[in-house]
């Protein structure tokens, strides 16, 4: 598993650092402090995405089911 500062995440995935922040404060991402210093795993946000991805398509029933 590859860790990454803060910026060096926030630089890779596109997201801003301040929302990786408020992210972190929420534990909505996986990271660790070591020394008090903040990393994340290279994954952090795709973990993230994969895991509160919404398909539209699961919530709605069947064609013929809807009433």
């Amino acid at each position: 598993m590859q860790l990454l500062t803060l910026p060096k995440l926030a630089a890779q995935s596109g997201w801003p650092e301040s929302r990786i922040r408020r992210m972190v404060a929420r534990q909505q991402l996986a990271h660790i402090r070591v020394n008090g210093r903040l990393l994340l795993p290279q994954t952090a946000i795709e973990d993230y995405v994969a895991q509160n991805f919404v398909d539209p398509n699961a919530a709605d029933p069947p064609q013929g089911e809807r009433k």
